[in-house]
């Protein structure tokens, strides 16, 4: 699993439902780079991934063996934390419609995996994605918008976890032998 494939997860996700639905309109689904946003955007529902994260309940996973005399493999869990948002080139009163249709679709698919997962990336077959909604305040929000360095957008925070990074085989660490030197008396016993 990549970070991409993650984010390419995402986009496609959202483009398939909202078209399913002929909710998609003249709008387009994308991954944006914070450095990408310009003042003259407009039909564009973006997915920005502004911070990633290692994982602190999962920091290297246990991989499932390819064969069963393939070697252990691990990978580095990843939280991946994005904006979603959403420019119009009508109303604001629409963007906020179509942000909340992707709201939906983003709480309905919670937990992405197989079929769902972006096909243009590798997946090992136990891959799973969380979705869920992040916390950050209000005052963060802005600073996280004035370091884009662009006018603020109504934006949704969410956390996707746990990406992985590529596996690699694990090395068992060996014995440590260790002795326990009691003293009685001053006089090793």
């Amino acid at each position: 699993m990549l970070i991409a494939g993650c984010g390419q997860t995402l986009v496609d996700l959202l483009t398939n439902r909202l078209t399913e639905a002929g909710l998609i309109g003249d709008f387009t689904v994308g991954l944006l780079a914070p450095r990408e946003i310009k003042k003259d955007l407009q039909n564009q529902i973006a997915l920005i991934l502004y911070r990633i994260d290692v994982d602190p309940t999962r920091r290297h996973v246990a991989l499932t063996r390819a064969t069963p005399a393939a070697p252990a493999r691990t990978a580095m869990g990843l939280d991946l934390h994005y904006l979603l948002a959403v420019w119009g080139k009508g109303s604001a009163a629409g963007e906020q419609v179509t942000l909340g249709h992707c709201m939906e679709i983003l709480d309905r698919y919670a937990v992405i995996s197989g079929p769902l997962l972006s096909s243009a990336y590798t997946w090992d077959p136990t891959d799973t994605l969380k979705v869920c909604f992040d916390t950050v305040s209000v005052e963060d929000m802005w600073r996280l918008w004035e370091g884009i360095d662009a006018a603020y957008q109504l934006s949704v925070p969410y956390l996707v976890r746990t990406a992985l990074l590529t596996p690699v085989e694990s090395v068992d660490a060996g014995i440590a032998d260790t002795r326990t030197l009691v003293f009685a008396g001053g006089v090793a016993a």
